[in-house]
């Protein structure tokens, strides 16, 4: 709708505010992921990476759209989880492209309506609290040429079999919110994923030499 559109102009910002704004309340903001499916809504809440928490898988909201439009009880749980936790500085929404081509599908549609209805009907997304769409495949946009064409709409699935009902319409399911945090932290917090990918490699060279069998001499 026309509220819907008008909401998300001014709350849709770029992942690198988000990334800003949980810098700026480092040690005591937090993050809250979604992953929009067709039948339930997957969530996730991270502090920052220097807190070193990792990011909490929360229970999915299950639901069936009712003529179209999103169950109220889907929407008050969501409002609900954003009141008790009252430090989200901001919502990362995973953001669905076809894997193989990078166009968007129906999966990026579903997400689009389900945003919708909650920027019209709920505080789930505020001006203290702004989403960004987030693009796990990292798919880079080609530039028009000077006749305006795009050579990306060029671009076709190197597939030989392609099952449109399954991977255009279910790209979705591949996706969960703590991945799509992880992913998030890679690109805008690489400094601290370094540091935890170096911290696992020595808990797992620790792991090893304990098992390795000692020798008596």
């Amino acid at each position: 709708t026309t509220m819907a559109t008008s909401k998300l102009a001014k709350l849709l910002v770029p992942p690198s505010k988000i990334a800003a704004s949980l810098n700026w309340k480092k040690f005591n903001g937090a993050v809250l992921s979604l992953d929009i499916h067709k039948d339930r809504i997957g969530m996730a809440i991270a502090s920052h990476p220097t807190m070193d928490d990792g990011a909490e898988a929360l229970e999915p909201i299950y639901y069936h759209f009712q003529g179209g439009k999103l169950p109220e009880h889907t929407k008050d749980k969501l409002e609900q989880i954003v009141r008790n936790e009252k430090n989200i500085c901001g919502v990362v929404v995973s953001w669905p492209l076809q894997k193989d081509t990078g166009h968007m599908g129906a999966s990026c549609g579903r997400t689009m309506h389900v945003v919708e209805e909650l920027l019209e009907d709920t505080n789930v997304f505020a001006p203290n609290r702004p989403l960004c769409f987030w693009d796990s495949e990292h798919t880079k946009p080609s530039d028009e040429d000077q006749w305006g064409r795009n050579p990306e709409y060029n671009r076709t699935s190197s597939k030989h079999e392609h099952l449109a009902s399954v991977e255009q319409y279910n790209q979705d399911e591949n996706v969960a919110a703590v991945e799509v945090w992880s992913d998030f932290v890679r690109v805008h917090f690489p400094q601290y994923q370094r540091m935890n990918d170096d911290d696992q490699s020595s808990e797992e060279d620790i792991c090893e030499e304990s098992a390795s069998p000692s020798l008596a001499f």
